[in-house]
């Protein structure tokens, strides 16, 4: 939700007759939230979207369903998600890496075209651009995105992802239920608020209708369902995307993470301050470069580097993306770390003292923290690095035993 947008035709009062160019009464389509106290959008339809004539099941392994690893030894870890190989498409290709109640963290690595639409009835979905660009094409119309960009897409929206080349690799947040522009960060009357880290200006639209193209979209029409960790497909006799026209404030956009705003302080503030997106449960961060914390007083300067920090309450994951990160080794562009509530995290070894007076740091890379645990799926724990907890350890001698999380 960010605010009220009109494309296309509609007419002057809703739930009232509205008619196409050759005098046939359109469908009114309303799309609501929370039932009908939360947000809504209001769309006409050609065709009535319910014209489906077929439901079949249909699996897609690694995505839905996916499998948790058996056991999980409390112990910080990195995924190594680069050594994860192209496959399928931004759906066929999607594989889910870690999970819990509230929260699904996925990878796609396109290399085929888009083929079904997709609709995700079990939450919001929020996209990070790590590599590639294109457009989202849905039932609200046509959305472009590039490189680092964040794309939003609401719940149970109709969609389908191309990227340039077929090409690309995504980061996916499923929130369930919801996913958006955290709470604190608007006034009142629900326009975000001047001191928040972006502006409305930041958040792209889409810009027009989605028409229909015998060439791209042929019969029968496909919709792939997700709901209750389940996938269907739909199949239409008519193009079940057709409309002549919108408004509300339920649609997808896209955000780019050079455009969120940074906060700087005199000494080092948590993490949490760079809170972008939040959900039932977690909050999604944004790491850019920026100045960093300038305290000096006499002999005393203020330490860029992250202290240690216990988070007794939440798991933390970075997806780092490029340039320097201040307080890791042995982490490159598509690593994921995970460090569990639990153990102690901090920076590795000679990280802390060597950032004191640095002025700026040119790090990118996309958090998550949440309150519940999250579970490594099968895949992930496929691209582990097993021994990233022992990064931390000074090794005194050569016959000091390995560390083992068993």
């Amino acid at each position: 939700m960010l605010h009220r947008l009109t494309l296309g035709r509609i007419p002057a009062k809703p739930h009232t007759t509205f008619h196409d160019e050759d005098g046939r009464l359109l469908m009114e389509q309303m799309v609501t939230r929370q039932g009908f106290e939360g947000p809504y959008s209001i769309l006409y339809y050609r065709t009535p979207p319910t014209d489906e004539f077929e439901v079949s099941p249909l699996k897609l392994n690694g995505f839905c369903p996916f499998e948790l690893v058996k056991e999980q030894p409390l112990h910080r870890r990195h995924i190594k998600t680069q050594d994860l190989k192209p496959a399928g498409d931004y759906l066929t290709g999607r594989r889910t890496l870690m999970a819990n109640r509230n929260l699904q963290i996925g990878l796609a690595k396109p290399c085929e075209p888009a083929g079904r639409f997709f609709s995700n009835g079990d939450g919001d979905e929020l996209y990070f651009v790590n590599e590639g660009s294109g457009y989202v094409e849905s039932v609200y119309g046509l959305l472009p995105f590039r490189r680092h960009d964040y794309v939003l897409i609401p719940k149970s929206t109709a969609y389908r992802l191309h990227l340039e080349g077929d090409r690309g690799t995504l980061l996916v947040f499923e929130g369930r239920p919801w996913l958006g522009i955290p709470g604190e960060y608007r006034n009142r009357w629900g326009q975000i608020t001047d001191y928040a880290p972006f502006s409305h200006r930041d958040f792209r639209v889409p810009t027009e209708l989605l028409a229909f193209d015998a060439a791209r979209h042929t019969a029968p029409f496909e919709l792939v369902v997700k709901q209750g960790d389940e996938l269907s497909i739909h199949r239409y006799q008519h193009f079940p995307l057709d409309v002549v026209g919108w408004d509300g404030v339920l649609y997808p956009v896209a955000f780019s993470i050079h455009d969120y705003q940074p906060k700087t302080g005199l000494v080092h503030l948590p993490p949490t301050i760079h809170t972008t997106f939040a959900g039932e449960g977690f909050v999604v961060c944004s790491f850019v470069p920026r100045k960093v914390d300038y305290f000096e007083r006499g002999d005393s300067k203020a330490i860029p580097c992250p202290y240690a920090h216990s988070s007794v309450d939440m798991d933390e994951i970075l997806y780092y993306v490029e340039g320097n990160f201040t307080s890791r080794r042995g982490i490159s562009s598509e690593s994921i770390s995970l460090h569990p509530q639990g153990v102690t995290h901090g920076p590795h070894p000679g990280t802390y003292e060597r950032s004191v007076g640095a002025e700026r740091t040119d790090e990118l890379a996309v958090m998550c923290d949440t309150y519940e645990p999250l579970r490594l799926t099968t895949t992930a724990s496929g691209v582990e690095d097993k021994d990233y907890h022992l990064s931390w350890v000074r090794h005194e001698s050569p016959g000091e035993q390995a560390w083992t999380s068993k």
